[in-house]
């Protein structure tokens, strides 16, 4: 996981929040509106194709000049965010500890991820866990994201449905995780709580209906590597016809699923020859990430062919102010076209 935070609290005087665009590894990955009184973030979880990880802010408009407040890289275990490829990326979009009143991370969520505490929802209500001896901090999620979970506010009712405010959806295919936890003992003894989970009046969980388990070391995970949903989509839980008890919900990850979506960067021995140039003329030091992607994105000061593998075909050196003899290196670049 790579998260990338910005907080410009007029760090330049001119009291005017710039926007600009973020980059990763050579891939676009969002366009940043920054705040004058709020921090914003974006997460991006991916496998990466090399070594080294590149994040660049990219300008987009005169006078908007990028920054960036905190760079953080997580690793997840093996088996955490499974896709159906390797190249796929999940660019996240919520996540969400329904019913908690204060936000969860760091120590309690080992890899520091945010789990926000959902706002105010009408029509349900939020339920405790009486006894806490259980919480702990489990890989996938941490115990206090399990503590508590919303449920109707009518012990009658048969469907709980998703909050659409905590969703947030547009047109797009969507990675998620739901997560249930039982918080009643006695509902768990008496398999009183069972329900399905249906997308759009579908029912998607065809090998059992979800029964939330009580026991210390087990929660229930609804997983979902491809959905399309829209912004009138409705995520909803129903009951079975055996449930006394209406459904609850605890935990929530969502992300919009880019399908094979790295690119797989320019190609290494140019990149390498690139930083040694930078490294003998202190006027270009002030470029990095990836020099030929994204596309659109290329270094002011040289051109690139549109292979798999991009390769430097022009460098542009004459007005960055460089002295003394051209470097034997340059002859590294075999695509080198144009000095």
């Amino acid at each position: 996981m790579v998260r990338a935070s910005f907080f410009y609290g007029n760090y330049d005087g001119k009291s005017s929040p710039p926007s600009f665009r973020l980059q990763f590894d050579g891939n676009r990955w969002a366009d940043v509106k920054t705040s004058s009184s709020e921090s914003k973030y974006w997460e991006v979880i991916y496998a990466p194709k090399r070594d080294n990880i590149s994040v660049c802010v990219a300008q987009t408009s005169l006078n908007q000049i990028p920054f960036i407040s905190a760079l953080e890289i997580k690793e997840f275990e093996r088996g955490m965010y499974e896709t159906e490829d390797t190249e796929d990326v999940l660019r996240r979009w919520q996540r969400v500890a329904f019913g908690a009143k204060d936000f969860v991370r760091y120590p309690d969520d080992p890899y520091d991820r945010y789990w926000h505490p959902s706002g105010e929802i009408d029509g349900v209500v939020t339920v405790v866990r009486v006894n806490m001896t259980f919480i702990k901090n489990f890989t996938d999620i941490p115990g206090l994201a399990l503590a508590q979970a919303i449920t109707p506010a009518s012990s009658n009712a048969m469907t709980l449905t998703v909050p659409s405010t905590e969703l947030d959806l547009d047109g797009d295919t969507y990675y998620y995780n739901f997560y249930f936890s039982e918080v009643l003992e006695a509902a768990y003894q008496n398999k009183s709580r069972s329900f399905d989970f249906l997308v759009d009046g579908e029912k998607l969980n065809d090998y059992c209906s979800i029964i939330p388990p009580y026991q210390s070391d087990e929660w229930t995970l609804y997983n979902h590597v491809g959905q399309s949903l829209t912004a009138g989509s409705n995520i909803s839980l129903v009951n079975t016809p055996d449930a006394s008890l209406p459904p609850i919900l605890n935990a929530m990850e969502l992300f919009k699923l880019i399908k094979s979506g790295l690119t797989n960067g320019t190609y290494e021995n140019d990149v390498k020859a690139l930083e040694v140039l930078q490294g003998q003329y202190q006027q270009l030091k002030s470029w990095a990430g990836d020099p030929c992607l994204p596309l659109g994105s290329t270094w002011d000061w040289l051109n690139c062919n549109m292979d798999d593998l991009p390769r430097v075909t022009e460098l542009e050196l004459s007005n960055n102010s460089l002295s003394g003899q051209i470097p034997e290196f340059l002859g590294t670049f075999p695509h080198l076209k144009e000095l």
